[in-house]
């Protein structure tokens, strides 16, 4: 699966997403159903898989899916130039 951009944290924990979207949360395992932010969110709490940077409010960050990783916007980016 593509490594998605979110282009704003909703929260520190979580992130608002449509139906489109919730495969490829499920498949990360971080998917949540009628939290806070909305019927369907992904949970980034945990922060970058590779750095441990903290998803704030208002930040973009990326899904890696295949991984079952957040990662920060730097991270993300790089992981999605080696993907293509």
């Amino acid at each position: 699966m593509p490594v998605v951009r979110f282009e704003a944290a909703d929260s520190p924990e979580e992130t608002a997403i449509g139906e489109g979207l919730t495969r490829v949360a499920r498949a990360a395992g971080r998917l949540r159903v009628d939290t806070s932010v909305g019927k369907y969110a992904v949970a980034h709490a945990d922060g970058c898989g590779v750095c441990g940077a903290a998803v704030e409010t208002g930040d973009s960050f990326y899904l890696d899916s295949d991984a079952d990783e957040v990662l920060c916007d730097a991270h993300g980016r790089e992981r999605r130039e080696e993907a293509d």
